[in-house]
């Protein structure tokens, strides 16, 4: 997802017939890795994850949500359906903002583990691209309707549509990408 002039992101519209925005930032992502050399890539800076527990962090946060949409729907009865349209991709963005401005860290479960990172660069990368794009090969099976319809919770912004949460995962890959650029220039 592009930003506007005024460097904000655009309302985003979901269209199954196109690659969605988070495979495109997560392939982004992936080109600046794989370019990266092995020191770049494994250090750690400023007490923040290396551009290698980033990835693998990805991978942890977008693969429940791979399994969920790929798994039976009646999973999902144990959540409340959605009683109002899902949000704006910028509505969510101001959340995660604001989660994050409140100091919102991520889950455990979801955090980069050194037993995890025993392994070569191709894996870390590969592991991260393919979850991301079996996400959005699996959301395009679904009916628009039940994007708006299901609901499932997000550690930081509570209950939200399968919408929603797919329109976090690129604002989250966004959130991590720019970071990671900072960082590494």
């Amino acid at each position: 997802m592009s930003r506007s002039a005024a460097g904000q992101m655009p309302e985003h519209q979901w269209n199954t017939m196109e690659i969605p925005a988070f495979v495109r930032s997560g392939r982004r992502l992936a080109r600046l890795a794989n370019a990266m050399p092995d020191t770049v890539f494994n250090r750690q800076l400023g007490g923040k994850w290396s551009v290698a527990g980033t990835l693998q962090h990805l991978y942890l946060s977008a693969r429940p949500v791979l399994r969920l949409m790929d798994g039976p729907r009646d999973v999902f009865q144990q959540w409340p359906i959605a009683s109002s349209t899902s949000r704006s991709y910028e509505e969510i963005a101001a959340s995660y903002r604001q989660a994050l401005a409140r100091g919102v860290k991520a889950p455990e479960a979801m955090s980069p583990r050194a037993a995890d990172m025993v392994v070569d660069r191709a894996t870390v990368i590969g592991r991260f691209i393919d979850v991301y794009e079996s996400l959005g090969a699996t959301a395009a099976t679904w009916p628009e309707a039940d994007l708006d319809h299901y609901q499932l919770p997000h550690p930081a912004l509570g209950l939200v549509t399968l919408r929603e949460m797919l329109d976090f995962v690129d604002i989250h890959t966004q959130h991590h990408l720019a970071g990671l650029t900072e960082q590494v220039s």
